[in-house]
């Protein structure tokens, strides 16, 4: 692993539920010190009428596994600013984390919370 030079991956969070959130994960990784760097957007309560958008700032760390399918895990935390559209117009900040648990491809399981809200959700890399 400390052979490895930084590289960016941009990771999407994606649920099927109405009333869910999904976001766009945007890391930079470095594989030497196991360190995540980057922010994310995205939106909360889809699916309702005026689903609020939100932009974070987040780092953390990641680690390999080497065990079966899931061959890393990760977590950051962050800051979000959450901004509501018309006609409820009003930002606040609340904290973010994301965690999440996925194969060599960055296929897998995560979740991530905004304030008070959870989302559980099938994450998967974007090109």
């Amino acid at each position: 692993m400390a052979n490895e030079s930084l590289y960016l991956v941009k990771l999407q969070f994606k649920s099927d539920n109405v009333g869910a959130g999904s976001m766009v994960l945007q890391l930079a990784v470095n594989p030497a010190t196991g360190t995540l760097n980057g922010g994310a957007e995205g939106h909360i309560l889809e699916g309702t009428q005026h689903s609020p958008s939100f932009t974070a700032s987040a780092s953390g760390h990641f680690h390999s596994t080497g065990y079966g399918g899931v061959t890393k895990v990760g977590a950051v935390t962050g800051q979000a600013i959450v901004s509501f559209p018309a006609p409820a117009i009003g930002s606040f900040e609340a904290p973010f984390t994301a965690s999440f648990g996925v194969d060599n491809s960055w296929e897998g399981d995560g979740t991530f919370t905004v304030g008070e809200h959870t989302y559980p959700c099938k994450v998967s890399l974007l090109d």
